[in-house]
């Protein structure tokens, strides 16, 4: 009864229902950015990492650059919806939440203008690289992202790691107003199960959605959250009479 009354006393509902559809928002931005990139179709002539990275060599250097800058303001707004998630679980687990608030920081200090943006600049460089010197272009281009992407990777990996262990233990265990099932809208399921897509061949709007497989499974989060948040509500109003 205690952690109910706090639940009460704590949490403002329709704000954090305001706070999960800024994110929602933020992440369908963020998707339309992967799709500019990701909307194209790879070169099946080509092995290995070439054949995989190939369908950038035909993106305009105008859509890598709204690709840059929607991802670049999509990823904070986005995060302000994961801020709704932490306020949900706070005045259940000041443990979890503060882990939850260390992953969210991450992704807010390092995957926009970071990792995002970085990835971008990484496929402008390859694409100009291979039509300066074809022989050199890759391993250039691989050399540049060990530099200046894979250390925003590994940083923004940890924090992901971070938050995705801090919400699905809360959840899983009750330190949350949401039923203990609902850990399933967490990111690497909704990833996951855009991911399957994949196996649907080498076509454009595949490419595009493996790109975007990622802010598929953030939206798959907020979207999860926001729609049984009253329905939490419902069974703890239930609980508490």
């Amino acid at each position: 009864m205690r952690e109910e009354t706090k639940f009460k006393e704590n949490i403002d509902r329709n704000r954090i229902a305001f706070l999960l559809k800024i994110g929602i928002t933020g992440a369908f931005i963020i998707l339309a950015g992967d799709f500019l990139m990701g909307w194209g179709v790879r070169d099946l002539s080509l092995s290995g990492i070439e054949g995989q990275i190939s369908q950038y060599l035909t993106v305009s250097d105008g859509r890598m650059f709204w690709s840059s800058f929607l991802g670049m303001i999509g990823v904070p707004l986005a995060c302000v919806g994961h801020l709704g998630i932490y306020k949900l679980l706070k005045p259940y687990s000041r443990k979890y939440a503060g882990l939850y608030m260390i992953g969210m920081l991450g992704f807010l200090a390092f995957g926009g203008a970071g990792v995002h943006v970085s990835s971008v600049e990484s496929a402008f460089f390859y694409k100009y690289m291979t039509a300066a010197d074809p022989s050199n272009a890759l391993a250039a281009a691989i050399k540049f992202a060990s530099y200046f992407l894979l250390p925003l990777y590994i940083v923004l990996l940890i924090c992901w790691i971070i938050l995705v262990y801090a919400h699905i233990m809360a959840v899983a265990k009750g330190f949350s107003p949401y039923p203990r099932w609902c850990w399933v809208f967490s990111m690497p399921v909704g990833t996951l199960l855009f991911s399957l897509f994949g196996i649907l061949g080498n076509h454009a709007i595949v490419n595009a959605i493996m790109v975007g497989a990622f802010s598929f499974g953030n939206i798959w989060t907020l979207t999860g959250h926001l729609l049984m948040l009253y329905k939490a509500k419902e069974d703890l109003e239930k609980k508490s009479v």
